[in-house]
């Protein structure tokens, strides 16, 4: 027959004795019982919260690690954001092509397909075309001013839509379309409306002694700095208004490429192969030398972020680590009982390791809660973009379980050589 055993809530890992009688001989046979998740979580659960003052402060410094982390991560990729941006719209993001040079010197003119072919490229988002301005063109305010001074403004031509590729934006009025690009009228950059004295949309300038009504004028555009100092016409007018130069006016001056953010260096040949497919030369170059710069900040906040993160864990990680070999002195007792009834050094480390992934379970998550808030109400004060990873949150909660296990398992290897006696013995 087989003795009833003893039961215990919280000693779920003892062993069973079961004697069997062959002929006259008695034999007992030991087998461990093998410890059930159910059983192991329970007891784990009732070690944690069997001293709430304790598994607050052991929760909390994994949580602080963890808040830490999700807030200073978020914060920086928000600040990080917010430079790049700050970047891109200085013309880290903005190509400029312009036709190329052949051997002897002479330049090669882009073909006209080039503004479609590159605009079906992979990550270019917008393409803006300037044709070839006429030649000696001169710009004054009135007919007034002496034809010798000169005032170093130049005459753009562009197709509608160009404007848009550059970022540009309208202080006054509004830029040349469909509709209008083929009557006189200019947009005045910000450096020509202020040499000209245009204030606003409405006044007249001269071209080449013919009167062109101002329809916009453009803010500072520090992605294309020509384009400050330019009276910008449309590009059908031009071609109708200039008879005799009609054939140079229609090649292509120059094209704004913009591309997704971050993807400059490697388009570079892509748009260069695009704007030419027979092979011709083509210079491609950035409106602004940002690229490299846009890049290496964009790596330096990237490893700043993910070492901020690494040390808020490790110091959430010693906490939990101290606690828990608190939590072994002051449990010696329990451990040298449960060693008595049968547990395994097995059981018993097990048993603080998961109560130490519990700990740090509910630590992360309050930790994870608090993070996000914190970096979101950042974001928001600072007028900042909201960047923060919401698919890595899970993964911030999964590495704070595995660092509590990490830092448990020493408390635990501890409590697990504990003998019975030796337990027992400090009670």
């Amino acid at each position: 027959m087989i003795p009833a055993l003893p039961h215990d809530s919280h000693a779920v890992c003892i062993s069973r004795t079961v004697w069997l009688r062959n002929s006259d001989k008695e034999i007992t046979m030991r087998k461990p019982f093998v410890t059930r998740l159910a059983d192991l979580l329970h007891t784990a659960w009732i070690g944690a919260t069997g001293r709430v003052s304790r598994t607050i402060l052991a929760s909390l410094g994994i949580a602080l690690g963890v808040a830490a982390y999700v807030a200073l991560s978020g914060i920086a990729a928000s600040n990080q954001a917010a430079l790049l941006a700050q970047l891109d719209a200085l013309g880290a993001n903005l190509q400029v092509v312009a036709p190329g040079q052949d051997a002897t010197g002479q330049s090669v003119p882009l073909p006209a397909y080039a503004p479609d072919t590159i605009a079906r490229q992979p990550d270019v988002e917008q393409v803006g075309v300037f044709l070839t301005p006429p030649k000696d063109a001169q710009v004054f305010k009135n007919e007034l001013v002496p034809k010798t001074n000169g005032n170093a403004l130049a005459v753009s031509v562009m197709k509608p839509g160009a404007l848009q590729a550059v970022d540009a934006t309208f202080g006054q009025g509004h830029g040349i379309n469909t509709h209008n690009e083929s009557l006189p009228v200019a947009v005045l950059g910000s450096e020509a409306a202020y040499r000209l004295g245009v204030n606003q949309p409405g006044d007249r300038i001269l071209i080449d002694n013919e009167w062109y009504g101002v329809i916009g004028i453009l803010e500072a555009t520090p992605q294309a700095q020509s384009i400050n100092s330019s009276v910008i016409i449309g590009a059908k007018w031009a071609i109708n208004h200039y008879p005799d130069q009609k054939e140079s006016i229609q090649q292509i001056s120059q094209i704004y490429v913009r591309t997704k953010p971050g993807n400059a260096e490697s388009l570079r040949r892509i748009i260069a192969h695009a704007a030419n497919l027979s092979g011709g030369n083509v210079s491609v170059a950035a409106s602004a030398n940002l690229s490299q710069a846009r890049n290496a900040t964009n790596d330096s906040l990237t490893t700043l972020g993910l070492m901020i993160g690494a040390i808020a864990l490790a110091v959430g990680g010693m906490s939990i680590a101290n606690m828990m070999i608190v939590t072994v002195m002051e449990r010696r007792g329990e451990i040298g009982l449960r060693r008595a009834l049968g547990a395994t050094p097995g059981n018993i480390r097990m048993q603080f390791v998961t109560e130490a992934a519990l700990l740090s379970a509910i630590g992360g998550l309050a930790g994870v809660v608090i993070g996000a808030a914190t970096a979101i109400s950042v974001a928001v004060n600072a007028s900042q973009p909201l960047t923060l990873d919401w698919t890595g949150l899970p993964a911030a909660w999964g590495a704070a379980v595995l660092v509590g296990i990490i830092a448990g398992f020493y408390p635990a290897s501890r409590a697990a050589r504990l003998t019975p006696t030796e337990a027992l013995r400090g009670e």
